[in-house]
């Protein structure tokens, strides 16, 4: 089997049947998996190449390693959809043994990981750090931190769990934002497309850096770091916190939010286009708690608490009013 993985790992196992075998094998235990590890990171240090898979996640749906990404479905019948991974994790026992322009040069390579719309995915950094990513997010982190800091990439959502390590800050670039930690679990939202973004704070302390305003700001367990891409305008507010983590655990909350809002949230949790009749008030404000329902489930909750009805075509919903 070694000599199999060798050649998978170079990308020349193009037989369909061996590579489902391969994938089968490595995911069976984690001494599979560790040796696997072991034979993958002898690969890139040698050749400090990317090494990417021959196939696709997209085509093995159901292959996807626990130990870098579990992707959990928000619906039944999802479309088969991928966490993309370019590149992947190198152990630190083995950047022990190289040098430091070694270890430079990885740092400048990276990773991304790619999740769909209707979908979330988990992973955990070879520092410890756990991170979940919402629908519709792209998180890229480096092949090895720099000896001086973690820095990663968000776009989207994602909530982190970072191990501690006073000499070596960890720092999440998300848009327009900087947050600037040591060890701590907060959640960050960005997507591109909302004006909004915001970091919010559950246990520890985290900086927030504004990028082009030179300006800091520190935030507290229960604190939340608002900025308007528009407005250019910060604020700082006390929050329920389980409002912007609990969807880690399947759960939506909302607390007095319009349902503009809510609606483009359940366009990313389940991988739907929603229309909305013009002559519907979206401006509408909600209060509610739902734990993993179906798209027809939420819609039916909706239009029980609200004048409107609803079609769903395949991916697509039109509402309106009655």
């Amino acid at each position: 089997m070694e000599e199999k993985l060798i050649q998978y790992i170079k990308g020349k196992i193009t037989s369909d049947i061996e590579v489902r075998e391969i994938l089968d094998w490595i995911e069976a235990s984690e001494a599979n998996q560790g040796k696997y590890n072991e034979l993958k990171n002898l690969w890139v240090l040698t050749g400090l190449k990317e090494v990417k898979p021959q196939y696709s996640r997209k085509f093995f749906a159901n292959k996807v390693s626990a130990k870098q990404s579990q992707v959990w479905p928000l619906h039944s019948f999802l479309k088969y959809a991928a966490v993309f991974v370019f590149a992947f994790l190198i152990g630190a026992g083995a950047l022990y043994f190289i040098g430091q322009k070694q270890i430079s040069q990885l740092s400048e390579v990276y990773n991304e990981i790619k999740v769909p719309n209707g979908e979330k995915s988990t992973i955990t950094l070879y520092d410890g750090t756990k991170v979940w990513l919402n629908s519709g997010t792209t998180f890229k982190y480096p092949v090895a931190f720099n000896a001086r800091q973690r820095n990663v990439f968000v776009e989207g959502e994602a909530y982190f769990e970072v191990a501690k390590n006073k000499k070596k800050p960890f720092i999440v670039h998300a848009g327009e934002i900087e947050v600037l930690v040591l060890g701590t679990k907060f959640n960050v939202y960005s997507y591109p497309d909302d004006d909004l973004l915001y970091t919010t704070l559950e246990e520890g302390s985290v900086n927030i850096l504004l990028s082009g305003l030179n300006k800091k700001f520190k935030l507290s367990p229960g604190e939340q770091f608002e900025f308007s891409k528009q407005s250019k305008i910060p604020k700082l507010f006390k929050v329920d916190t389980e409002l912007y983590t609990s969807w880690k655990e399947n759960i939506l909350r909302f607390e007095n939010v319009p349902l503009s809002e809510i609606l483009k949230k359940m366009e990313r949790w389940y991988d739907v286009k929603i229309m909305v009749d013009g002559n519907l008030d979206t401006s509408e404000r909600y209060t509610t708690t739902i734990k993993t329902e179906s798209l027809r489930e939420m819609l039916q909750v909706l239009s029980l608490t609200s004048d409107m009805k609803y079609e769903i075509n395949e991916d697509v919903v039109e509402i309106s009013k009655p």
